[in-house]
């Protein structure tokens, strides 16, 4: 893995041997399995927050935009 960090944290023994099961059964590490479904639990709140923006829509003047665009 590129660009990677170790990380330590708890988890309920229920989803430990989940996670054994499945890293076993696929024949994929257990990091590589965490890490999917951090990506995809974060694509979905992504899209959770996007569809809470557009019920409370705010406009945006161009100024404001490119000023925004500009200091990224």
């Amino acid at each position: 893995m590129q660009n990677s960090a170790k990380i330590s944290f708890t988890i309920q023994n229920a989803l430990k041997n989940e996670l054994d099961t499945l890293s076993k059964d696929l024949n994929m590490p257990k990091s590589k399995i965490i890490a999917r479904a951090l990506e995809l639990y974060f694509d979905t709140l992504d899209l959770k927050i996007a569809k809470s923006r557009l019920k409370n829509p705010q406009i945006i003047k161009q100024d404001e935009m490119k000023k925004f665009i500009n200091e990224l």
